[in-house]
């Protein structure tokens, strides 16, 4: 008598259950889980602290107490001491001798007057004659510099940079006059508008913006750059032709 094999479940050679490249399957850790659980429940616990200890109300109670100041009165001084009493059995005061009356001698002449010449009062003296205070020279003249030698002026680019914008528009041509005080190094100061045509245009303005482009050569004296004479300065504005 044979014996039949026992019957094996069939095997998918294709996917077979376990394959020795695949990697380990990772075991559960129960404790990390419990560890997490744990951590959970300990900061939910602090948190309900820290919340209750924030928003609860904390209640001090203070009462006054009273205290009773009696006000003691000071003790009153001590009387003065009595005055000591007066000495007694004083020898009495030596008795007052009464001074003989004096004696004139009979006849005396009377002296002589003395003449005393009266004394006169000075005279006053005669009053001076009055001073007249000599009139004070006139202020010197600035020196006006007729022909000034220029070192630096405003260009054409400079002239058109503050031409007027009204009178750039109406294509209106003018002219302007400053007087300026010369400085030491030759730099113009004190500048002042003489004249301008036309007079509503703004041409004078214009100009003031264009003194800080004039620089001449200063006066000398004694071999000494001096300053202080004026300059007067003619700018015409110019409509460039096309």
């Amino acid at each position: 008598m044979t014996e039949t094999p026992p019957a094996t479940a069939p095997v998918d050679i294709a996917h077979p259950s376990h394959n020795p490249f695949d990697l380990p399957r990772p075991r559960q850790n129960n404790g990390v889980i419990v560890a997490i659980v744990l951590s959970v429940i300990v900061h939910g616990f602090i948190g309900f602290y820290l919340w209750q200890w924030k928003f609860k109300a904390h209640f001090e109670s203070y009462s006054d107490e009273k205290t009773n100041a009696e006000l003691i009165k000071p003790p009153p001084p001590p009387p003065p001491p009595p005055p000591p009493p007066p000495p007694k059995n004083l020898p009495p005061p030596p008795p007052v001798q009464p001074r003989p009356p004096a004696v004139l001698a009979p006849n005396i002449p009377a002296p002589p007057p003395l003449f005393i010449k009266p004394v006169e009062a000075p005279k006053p003296p005669p009053p001076a004659p009055p001073v007249v205070a000599s009139p004070a020279p006139p202020p010197p003249k600035p020196t006006v510099i007729s022909n000034p030698d220029w070192l630096h002026r405003p260009s054409g680019d400079d002239l058109a940079n503050v031409y007027p914008d009204r009178a750039q528009r109406m294509s209106v041509s003018g002219r302007a006059e400053l007087t300026c005080v010369v400085t030491d190094k030759g730099s113009v100061t004190d500048c002042s508008v003489v004249s301008e045509d036309p007079s509503d245009q703004g041409f004078g303005s214009a100009a003031m913006k264009l003194t800080h482009l004039f620089k001449m050569r200063p006066q000398t004296r004694d071999g000494q750059p001096v300053g202080g004479a004026k300059v007067n300065i003619p700018i015409r504005f110019q409509i460039a032709k096309e």
